[in-house]
């Protein structure tokens, strides 16, 4: 029997350390390798809102039709994430260790490549041959400081730049053990 899922604590980010060889079939050694890290506990779940934004539009109704007849066009993405700050307790100092997605991210125009699994696993599963992703390759805009209460932590809108939706991870040989964070 098939069960829905509560989404609370069941998103899964990674940020791979370059895009993959075919977004449509990403690796198990892409999404665990050296390099790749899991970025779910770094981000904010509240306002994780990267995705498909609706497409354009184009008329395209046949002349006997009355009205107008639309099919779908060019997808849209857009959104973004905010980053938590990681601190050194001795030295308030940004932790070397724990700071490592602000630090990948935090420039302006900065290329990331992502893999995110929301599925019935916990985000910290990992993961698996079959396991269903959405890709998105992002480039970084500014990291704009919001709201005051809570961690500190920044809201950082993301511009799409390439995707690939409801794919599955393929197995692959050499795979190692990904970064948590």
């Amino acid at each position: 029997m098939s069960v829905k899922t509560l989404a609370d604590g069941n998103t899964k980010v990674t940020l791979l350390a370059a895009a993959p060889a075919d977004k449509n079939a990403i690796t198990l050694t892409e999404l665990t390798g050296a390099g790749a890290k899991d970025i779910s506990c770094q981000i904010l779940k509240s306002d994780f809102d990267y995705g498909p934004t609706g497409s354009e539009t184009v008329d395209e109704a046949p002349l006997c039709a009355e009205g107008n007849g639309q099919t779908p066009g060019l997808s849209n993405f857009g959104g973004g994430w905010s980053i938590f700050r990681y601190w050194d307790p001795e030295t308030g100092l940004a932790d070397d260790t724990d700071d490592f997605l602000w630090e990948a991210a935090k420039t302006k125009g900065t290329t990331l490549y992502l893999a995110v699994r929301d599925s019935h696993k916990k985000s910290k599963e990992a993961w698996a041959e079959d396991d269903e992703y959405r890709y998105f390759e992002v480039v970084t805009d500014d990291p704009q400081r919001g709201e005051r209460s809570g961690y500190i932590k920044y809201r950082q809108t993301l511009l799409h730049q390439d995707a690939a939706l409801d794919k599955l991870v393929v197995a692959a040989e050499g795979g190692g053990e990904i970064e948590n964070g």
